[in-house]
């Protein structure tokens, strides 16, 4: 899931222009769990902005729980068929979900004016109803077989990718000592594992055209291509 936060009421007031009206349209999936624009606080944004003489034209959380804003055809039959008077009615919009949300709205809209009601944070694991953590840096290229599942991208502070930095005390990372040494949690792994012998082969710099914005993916029931702006690799799920 993407993990988001709300930005300061005071930002977002900065987007919005005197007379302005605007809808708020929240996400009932990644928002809602990180309690950033749920059916709660898009309902709450609005009753906020009202109250600092925002002209709100209308709010939703497209579908049921569990349903994510960046699914483009839902999200434009709710705020192009669902809400179509209100939406007449708005100079902009007001996204409380994450970038991708952002322009799902922008698709739905056919251009309209979007304002982010969030900033995005990284997509990680949903550990509780209070903890929400990243494992995974979404690279392109996982390496994740050799190290027990473990990403040495994400959990090592200087993402390296043979073996800790020798900085370690007690366990703990030498660049931050509340977080826990990414290899030393890899080694634990393994050992438990026991494949430690993993941890002797020698890992290849990565491919970080991969990493090149913006990337793509398109999909078939047969196979699928990933498209960056350095690399492009198409790979059949089919025998």
């Amino acid at each position: 899931m993407h993990a988001t936060i709300q930005k300061p009421i005071e930002e977002i007031i900065k987007f919005i222009k005197p007379g302005e009206k605007v809808f708020i349209v929240g996400c009932n999936n990644c928002a809602w769990k990180c309690h950033s624009g749920g059916e709660e606080e898009t309902e709450n944004m609005a009753k906020r902005l009202i109250k600092r003489g925002v002209k709100v034209a209308g709010y939703t959380v497209p579908g049921p729980q569990g349903m994510s804003l960046c699914k483009l055809d839902h999200t434009r039959k709710v705020l192009m068929e669902d809400y179509t008077d209100q939406i007449q009615k708005a100079d902009s919009f007001l996204v409380l979900g994450c970038g991708q949300g952002v322009h799902t709205v922008i698709d739905a809209t056919d251009g309209g004016m979007v304002h982010p009601g969030c900033d995005t944070i990284f997509g990680g694991e949903t550990v509780s109803e209070t903890e929400i953590n990243e494992y995974c840096s979404l690279c392109g290229e996982c390496i994740v077989e050799y190290t027990g599942g473990l990403c040495p991208i994400t959990l090592c502070a200087k993402s390296l990718l043979n073996g800790p930095c020798g900085g370690a005390e007690n366990g703990k990372c030498e660049v931050d000592k509340n977080r826990d040494c990414g290899w030393i949690l890899i080694y634990e792994r393994l050992k438990k594992l026991g494949r430690l012998d993993l941890i002797k082969g020698y890992m290849e710099p990565k491919n970080n055209a991969k990493w090149a914005r913006s990337r793509t993916l398109s999909v078939s029931p047969h196979e699928a291509t990933f498209c960056s702006q350095g690399s492009s690799v198409t790979v059949s799920n089919q025998d």
